[in-house]
């Protein structure tokens, strides 16, 4: 499994729009699986499950680790192609057109409704950080902006991935960019 993968190709980015298709990519990223074991792990249809899971195995995002012969059919275990997926920012430039746009659109409205959901149903000690900020700063200062936030995203991505009765699932919506 590769560490990251760069997605180049709209249709993966509207997949990963989906919150349960990206919960799904983070179960398979997690350890390798079946179908029906991640179903279990998020309490859902395994018949539900099937067309998500063929929809990112055919777009190129899961992997067949395995293929065993059980009654009549075929089980497969899947895994994600890496821990990490990064869009290539080429899919949202000039040249992609309406279609990286409506990309970037689908994401940060997918995004709005999971947050919206999170602020109106935390507690006062479960408090979401939410915050738009502009800054000027040297490009060497950028530079490390940028080194200390991978760095950071690393280190969320690379936290006990072992299910506990207590771990919590955390979202976070990151854009970091220059502003022209």
């Amino acid at each position: 499994m590769k560490d990251t993968y760069k997605i180049n190709d709209l249709e993966q980015i509207r997949l990963l729009a989906d919150p349960l298709k990206l919960q799904l990519l983070q179960a398979f990223a997690e350890s390798a699986k079946t179908t029906k074991q991640v179903a279990a792990e998020l309490s859902e249809s395994v018949t539900k499950l099937y067309r998500h899971v063929d929809a990112l195995h055919d777009s190129g995002l899961l992997e067949v680790v395995e293929e065993k012969q059980k009654r009549g059919t075929i089980e497969r275990t899947f895994r994600a192609v890496a821990q990490r997926f990064e869009a290539d920012h080429s899919l949202f430039s000039d040249e992609a057109g309406q279609n990286g746009a409506d990309a970037v659109r689908e994401t940060l409205r997918i995004s709005e409704a999971e947050i919206l959901n999170v602020l109106a149903n935390a507690s006062d000690d479960e408090q979401a950080i939410i915050m738009r900020i502009r800054g000027k700063a040297s490009p060497e200062k950028i530079a490390e902006l940028r080194a200390t936030l991978k760095e950071w995203i690393d280190s969320v991505l690379n936290c006990d991935q072992s299910p506990t009765d207590d771990a919590k699932e955390i979202g976070g919506l990151i854009a970091f960019y220059e502003i022209d």
